[in-house]
């Protein structure tokens, strides 16, 4: 199976132009539609100082592994 790629935009009547380029008359085809998101912003990457200084202290005083046995403890009723 051949795969092609294109933008279109869905007319107010709900249907959507092949470019002539692609040979898929009379053909059954198989549809996939993704909504393409506009405007997001984008946010700047984290170095990894920065994520260091955001993040540090999060779990003072948290001894992660008696988290992980009370987590599991429960999860598999033991």
């Amino acid at each position: 199976m051949e795969t092609y790629k294109f933008k279109a935009k869905v007319s107010e009547n709900g249907t959507i132009v092949v470019p002539d380029r692609f040979d898929i008359k009379n053909k059954e085809v198989e549809v996939i539609i993704l909504d393409e998101v506009i405007g997001l912003p984008i946010t700047k990457k984290m170095t990894g100082k920065e994520f260091v200084s955001k993040y540090a202290g999060i779990l003072k005083g948290v001894d992660a592994d008696q988290a992980k046995w009370e987590y599991l403890k429960d999860k598999h009723n033991l």
